[in-house]
């Protein structure tokens, strides 16, 4: 009778959590579609700084947020420190290819 109790009320708390995770992962599985639902378009370009090179690739809602996101992408592997990750905003954007995204 006690076993059958505790198997019971372990059962429960199990369910529980079961339920929990299936939420939270339906959640993230959520959150994450409609991410990359935002990205419309492709956008890669080259930048140059302090004779190093990065051509990164990113995307986003439109070409000026997509090239805007690679650029940053850039100058933080390009840069280290405030001063220049400011100068290397304000590096010239080279090679730049866009594409929109089809599903």
């Amino acid at each position: 009778m006690a076993l059958s109790m505790i198997l019971i009320v372990y059962m429960k708390s199990l369910a529980k959590v079961a339920f929990v995770f299936g939420i939270l992962l339906l959640g993230g599985a959520w959150l994450t579609w409609q991410m990359l639902g935002l990205a419309e378009s492709e956008c890669k370009l080259c930048i140059e700084f302090k004779g190093r090179t990065e051509c990164p690739t990113a995307y986003g809602p439109n070409d000026e947020e997509a090239l805007n996101e690679a650029h940053r992408n850039a100058c933080a592997l390009l840069a280290s420190g405030v001063t220049e990750v400011l100068a290397c905003n304000r590096a010239a954007r080279q090679n730049i290819e866009c594409k929109t995204r089809s599903y």
